[in-house]
């Protein structure tokens, strides 16, 4: 039997919700958000056409972790937002969500008996300059792949 199926590898699972007073690059302003965990394996959201520079996507993205990822403190799931320009898109800004946002390090092993849902948090948006401007809403949960779509941690 496959170690795979016996110790699972657990599932980040992040909500790129909202951003609000992000900086104006355009006159109308039509903004995604890409993120990812390795650089190789990008997520997008859709586009949001009305929000201008308080879009909103509510997209989901569940990124498969290893134990090592999720005990670093400095792990986290970097969210790129770009403004849809006709010859090259631009970028506006980053933001570095931490996975201890959503699960402390020091939560580790797994307590199965706790279940709860995700947790949100509103994080700086910096831009290219390293300025600050905007607010990214973003959720996330640890899910046990293992167990379908329950979460691992309570507060």
């Amino acid at each position: 039997m496959s170690s795979d199926i016996v110790n699972p590898s657990p599932l980040l699972k992040i909500d790129i919700i909202s951003a609000q007073d992000l900086a104006s690059v355009s006159h109308s302003m039509r903004t995604y958000a890409v993120a990812w965990v390795h650089p190789d394996r990008k997520f997008s959201t859709r586009v949001d056409t009305r929000g201008q520079c308080n879009p909103t996507w509510n997209d989901k993205f569940v990124f498969c972790v290893d134990q090592e990822f999720l005990r670093r403190e400095t792990s986290a799931v970097m969210v790129e937002i770009y403004a849809v320009h006709w010859f090259r898109d631009v970028l506006i800004g980053t933001v570095r969500v931490l996975v201890s946002n959503f699960a402390p390090p020091s939560s580790w092993p797994f307590r199965r008996k706790q279940l709860i849902g995700m947790r949100v948090v509103a994080l700086q948006v910096r831009r290219p300059s390293g300025r600050p401007q905007g607010i990214l809403n973003v959720g996330g949960t640890l899910l046990d792949s293992s167990m379908g779509s329950k979460p691992l941690y309570t507060q």
